[in-house]
């Protein structure tokens, strides 16, 4: 039988399955993490796994244009296992499917052939939306489909007895854009260079009344509430203690869920502190709430690089 490629990655291709296939669908869906997080899909010989291709991957071939499709390596042609979309009618999209033989489980396959089909998905198959489903105990499949770009989003129940976590896209560029100002107000509010004088006063605006910043650079956390952490900063952002400072963002992640969000943020920060001139990077993480139907900031947490 010809095999029908679809589309190929640096180590890997992804075809179109056919019946010469049924020994591999036998030990791919009767492997232990396909059993434990998919489920026994009674599958045990040459007659069932030829049904299950007929009625499943290659049905789906005739009536959507696309299924779930064989991944193999690339040279060798061997076959290591399944990604692909699947149309269902217990949901709204489509959603991409994934599943690999154990002894190739975390080599990266996964994410490489799952990331080239949801381009895919989008510049060929012109799908305005893909989504996925798991198990909500299925860690590595959850962090997969954050890697992708897909992020939980709600619990649905596909039957009485079969619960599962739906992952989308981010569809709401407002309330990032929202929160993408506020952050910049945020790191903007402590430059004192070129004559700026800094208003750290104004940090009460950017959170919720009970806000909590912190510091753990070295491990030992100091935590403050607003008014504890302004009064030390304004003092040194004012009598020459801390000059020509200057903080902003070097890339950031933000994941919103309903009326909260969390951001993590790799940022740089320059000045000459007693003196002495000093330049450094680190991490924070932020917190945000919506009160109101305006972003808030809740907390916020920083480690430097010592």
């Amino acid at each position: 039988m010809k095999n029908i490629i679809i589309l190929e990655t640096q180590r890997l291709s992804l075809r179109e399955f056919n019946l010469n296939d049924s020994e591999f669908i036998i030990n791919l869906v009767n492997s232990p993490k396909w059993l434990e997080f998919i489920g026994d899909k009674d599958v045990k010989t040459t007659e069932d796994a030829i049904n299950y291709l007929e009625n499943g991957p290659i049905k789906s071939y005739k009536e959507n244009g696309f299924g779930l499709w064989l991944v193999q390596l690339k040279g060798s042609n061997i076959p290591i296992g399944m990604c692909g979309l699947v149309n269902r009618e217990t949901l709204q999209h489509i959603d991409i499917g994934f599943a690999m033989l154990p002894e190739y489980l975390g080599l990266g396959y996964g994410f490489e052939i799952a990331s080239a089909t949801m381009s895919y998905a989008k510049n060929n198959l012109n799908l305005d939306k893909v989504i996925a489903i798991t198990d909500s105990n299925n860690i590595a499949s959850i962090k997969l489909l954050n890697k992708i770009d897909l992020y939980f989003e709600k619990t649905l129940n596909l039957s009485e007895n079969d619960s599962v976590l739906v992952f989308s896209p981010l569809n709401n560029k407002k309330e990032l854009n929202e929160i993408d100002k506020l952050t910049t107000v945020f790191f903007d509010l402590f430059t004192n260079i070129n004559g700026k004088i800094p208003d750290v006063k104004k940090i009460k605006d950017l959170f919720i009344a009970n806000g909590m910043i912190i510091s753990n650079t070295n491990g030992s956390p100091k935590i403050y509430n607003l008014k504890q952490f302004i009064i030390p900063r304004e003092k040194m952002l004012k009598d020459g203690t801390l000059i020509n400072f200057c903080e902003n963002e070097i890339s950031h992640k933000t994941e919103i869920f309903g009326n909260i969000a969390h951001r993590f943020s790799l940022y740089q920060k320059s000045g000459k502190l007693n003196g002495v001139d000093f330049e450094s990077i680190g991490l924070k993480t932020i917190q945000f709430m919506k009160v109101n139907n305006e972003w808030k900031m809740s907390s916020v947490a920083w480690s430097d690089e010592k």
